[in-house]
């Protein structure tokens, strides 16, 4: 069963600098919680590649995805990783030259093991958690 998870926030700051913050790949390790390294595999024009490495209640963990890129926007597809399949998309727009609206989508399906065992708030509360992180960065 996909699950699926959506944030919306209007950020008082430059769209320019919050997009730099989310699209800095490399620097995810810095701020998302549990991320031990964040590797940039390739990069061509408006396509990375990239992996995180986790480490989880004692569990490593990692995600590999194609990232592709645009002015104001991420779009994140799983190529290898814990889920079943996991798509995502960042977008930033600019509202006027000292703020900016910034939204996360994701849609993913988790084994079925682990989504026996991984009830929705603790899904909601990573993903806040996570979506914090990059708003505390971008302030």
């Amino acid at each position: 069963m996909a699950k699926e998870i959506e944030f919306n926030k209007v950020l008082k700051v430059d769209h320019t600098k919050a997009f730099e913050i989310v699209s800095n790949f490399e620097k995810y390790s810095e701020f998302i919680p549990g991320c031990k390294e964040a590797i940039l595999i390739k990069k061509d024009d408006c396509i990375e590649i990239g992996r995180l490495d986790f480490e989880i209640l004692g569990k490593e963990y990692f995600i590999e995805s194609e990232n592709s890129l645009t002015n104001n926007s991420i779009e994140i597809k799983q190529l290898k990783g814990p889920f079943k399949d996991f798509k995502g998309k960042w977008v930033v727009k600019k509202i006027d030259e000292a703020s900016c609206h910034i939204f996360f989508k994701a849609e993913f399906e988790l084994p079925f093991l682990l989504n026996a065992i991984t009830p929705q708030s603790l899904i909601d509360k990573f993903s806040i958690t996570i979506i914090n992180s990059f708003i505390n960065r971008v302030l």
